[in-house]
């Protein structure tokens, strides 16, 4: 991967374009990466090097010029499903799921115009989220990390399946999210990748003591040091979404 991570700001059409739609980047084509919250994740990217070739890595972020006021209209009311992103600052920012989704749904003018800016540069599209977002739409191949995680785990048969995600919020739909991929029993923990490690301890500790024989951390924003402080805990295979994503995408640029 590149050490250029270029932000694809609003208006933004500067840059080769090339490729047919559906075609995965070759020969100098660059990558797009997409986050609900903002960019440039050089958080995620920085996670995901030294798994993919080199490659320029074009951004844009659904959050990128959004006003405070505009955060609080997306801010999650008590019982709603959470998706949990960062903003460029690199602080933590809840949003409520179904309020992102009705404004994929109607292809807000602002993320249809950033992912139009990315599709005559890119040849592949990251979608750097977790969450149940199938409502995104491009000419461009979509890799959705939410819906690579799944089976991914799926395929694995655990018995007794630990979900890691990043907000107390969001166990009752994590539980019915993966009850159908456990043999026997989901155990949903929350600890935020942008919070303090002790939390992210704490609940890998919780994991542990219930037995689990695989781990999902269910969200982008989780580190290789974050796994490896769950893996020491739990004893037993660890599931990263960013680095899952990341193979899946050195696959399709081989």
């Amino acid at each position: 991967m590149s050490g250029r991570i270029d932000g694809v700001g609003m208006g933004d059409r500067s840059g080769a374009a090339g490729g047919r739609p559906g075609q995965a980047p070759r020969g100098g084509l660059a990558l797009g990466a997409v986050t609900i919250g903002q960019s440039p994740r050089e958080d995620v990217l920085v996670e995901m090097q030294g798994l993919l070739s080199e490659v320029p890595v074009l951004q844009c972020g659904a959050l990128d010029g959004v006003s405070p006021a505009e955060l609080l209209e997306l801010a999650p009311r008590p019982g709603d499903p959470v998706l949990v992103s960062r903003l460029r600052d690199g602080t933590e920012v809840r949003l409520a799921e179904s309020k992102i989704l009705r404004r994929l749904a109607h292809i807000l003018p602002r993320l249809a115009h950033c992912i139009r800016s990315l599709e005559p540069r890119v040849g592949l599209i990251l979608v750097l989220c977790t969450g149940d977002l199938r409502g995104l739409s491009s000419v461009r191949p979509l890799l959705l990390a939410g819906s690579l995680l799944k089976p991914l785990v799926g395929g694995l048969g655990p018995r007794r399946l630990g979900v890691l995600t990043p907000a107390a919020e969001q166990r009752a739909a994590q539980q019915e999210r993966w009850r159908d991929v456990a043999l026997d029993q989901v155990v949903v923990e929350a600890a935020s990748p942008y919070g303090r490690q002790g939390e992210l301890e704490e609940a890998a500790s919780r994991l542990a003591a219930a037995s689990v024989d695989l781990v999902v951390m269910d969200c982008i924003g989780y580190t290789r040091a974050m796994k490896a402080v769950v893996r020491d805990a739990v004893e037993c295979p660890v599931v990263l979404a960013v680095t899952a994503l990341a193979r899946v995408t050195a696959e399709l640029l081989e």
